[in-house]
């Protein structure tokens, strides 16, 4: 159990039926992975800019005679780690303290190292299309049934307002399309209707090459066929309140004022290419410091 003191902290967590391996957790959250040969390695992501101190803590038996073994001079990072050294097949457990401005502080709970092959994958529904005994019979080539092949089908997409019709006879290379080259879901609403789910991807920490924060701190948009495409770049606090909505990008690169932010810290955003859903990320937007 995590130990509080003095304030609260609000922790909003997101479910996704999707991951892509080993990535350091957001704190009070962190990672400790065993990478072999007795080194350890402890990383966290820090959403905190107001963090003024944290050092990571070692124990043999994970309730008491915790000691520090690293204290780092940038606590407010938004991403660090620490490589510890240790006897193979030494049982160990690691926690993080951490205090904000004010002087509030709080311990994490603590974790033993996890070996990269151990850590269990989390894996897509399989179930991504649901059709009636009609429609399954055209995806055998062999038992097409009694179907009118200019028979209308009527598509709906989920992100667009129109419907598309498709013909019964274009339905296999359609279904294909859907079920090879995206993760989208298709359901069956009625007989003659379908409703394709666009995939909604969770939002990646890793480095974007569309929208990224420069050296200076500010936040740059970096689309070089802006001109021919319509692109739209969503802004939003982690827990998804709307900061800023740029319904289209015309310029291949643009540099945001910072006063368009209420605050420093940790901003997820959704990069949409001509209505699709390119790529959901998170980045993370420093103070000013004076020089």
């Amino acid at each position: 159990m995590i130990k509080m003191f003095r304030w609260t902290i609000l922790i909003f967590t997101f479910s996704f039926i999707y991951t892509t391996g080993f990535s350091q957790d957001t704190l009070p959250k962190f990672t400790v992975e065993n990478k072999g040969g007795g080194r350890v390695v402890v990383s966290w992501n820090n959403p905190y800019p107001n963090l003024i101190q944290l050092a990571v803590q070692r124990s043999y038996d994970s309730i008491k005679r915790f000691g520090s073994v690293y204290s780092t001079t940038s606590p407010q990072l938004p991403v660090n780690g620490f490589s510890d050294k240790i006897s193979e097949g030494v049982r160990v457990f690691y926690r993080i303290f951490y205090v904000m401005e004010g002087g509030a502080y709080y311990f994490t709970e603590s974790k033993r190292p996890i070996n990269a092959e151990d850590k269990p994958e989390v894996k897509v529904d399989a179930r991504r299309e649901i059709l009636d005994e009609k429609l399954q019979s055209l995806l055998d080539a062999k038992n097409p049934g009694n179907i009118n092949p200019n028979q209308t089908i009527y598509v709906k997409i989920s992100d667009t307002s129109a419907f598309t019709v498709l013909l019964y006879k274009d339905f296999r290379n359609f279904r294909d399309s859907i079920m090879m080259n995206t993760k989208d879901t298709l359901i069956q609403m009625g007989v003659d209707t379908l409703y394709v789910r666009v995939y909604d991807p969770p939002f990646v920490e890793k480095t974007s090459e569309f929208v990224f924060t420069n050296k200076d701190g500010y936040i740059v948009i970096k689309l070089d066929d802006a001109n021919k495409k319509k692109y739209q770049v969503i802004f939003m606090e982690e827990n998804e309140t709307p900061v800023i909505d740029i319904k289209q990008v015309k310029e291949p690169f643009l540099i945001l004022d910072k006063t368009n932010f209420y605050r420093a810290g940790w901003y997820k955003f959704t990069l949409k290419e001509n209505g699709r859903i390119k790529e959901k990320g998170k980045l993370f937007l420093p103070r000013d410091f004076m020089p």
